[in-house]
């Protein structure tokens, strides 16, 4: 009886162990398979939806000239790179004038320009290394079918400013 149990046992534990080998074998010979075939590219095609496509949109004639700071770096340092971008009507023609303690800033950055597509318009210049310290006006004028739109941003010249 007991030659039987142990029998029963060394069947079973003969039995787990070859299924063992057979699955370990059975994930190596895939593992290897799949690493000699190609994966399949899979293509997808763009699908266009009509209802959430941008368009642009047109101007009219005798629309009231736009115009509002976007964005604008500051505070910011004598010597630093400052940039601004406004939003106005599209097509429109933009001057900006920036001035430190009423001296006009001579940069060549600062050159006129026509709004994009979508209005927006935006300068980069370097801030005089002898630029004062204080908060300068940095203005804006857009022109649109003989109607003019002004906006003054605020520049904010610091020799320290304070990241936290």
């Amino acid at each position: 009886m007991k030659k039987n149990v142990l029998r029963k046992i060394r069947n079973i534990a003969i039995s787990v162990g070859i299924l063992l080998v057979l699955f370990i074998g059975a994930g190596v010979a895939y593992t290897f398979y799949m690493s000699q075939t190609e994966t399949p590219k899979i293509v997808t095609t763009p699908v266009v939806d009509k209802k959430n496509t941008i368009t642009h949109v047109k101007i009219a004639a005798n629309a009231p000239a736009s115009a509002s700071v976007q964005s604008i770096t500051t505070p910011i340092m004598p010597g630093d790179n400052a940039s601004i971008s406004i939003k106005s009507n599209p097509g429109s023609s933009c001057a900006i004038k920036v001035e430190y303690n009423k001296i006009p800033s001579t940069d060549s950055g600062l050159k006129d320009k026509v709004s994009d597509e979508f209005g927006i318009t935006t300068w980069s210049w370097t801030i005089e290394p002898t630029a004062p310290e204080g908060k300068w006006p940095v203005s804006v004028t857009c022109t649109y079918n003989t109607k003019t739109a002004v906006v003054v941003g605020d520049l904010v010249v610091s020799k320290t400013i304070l990241t936290e």
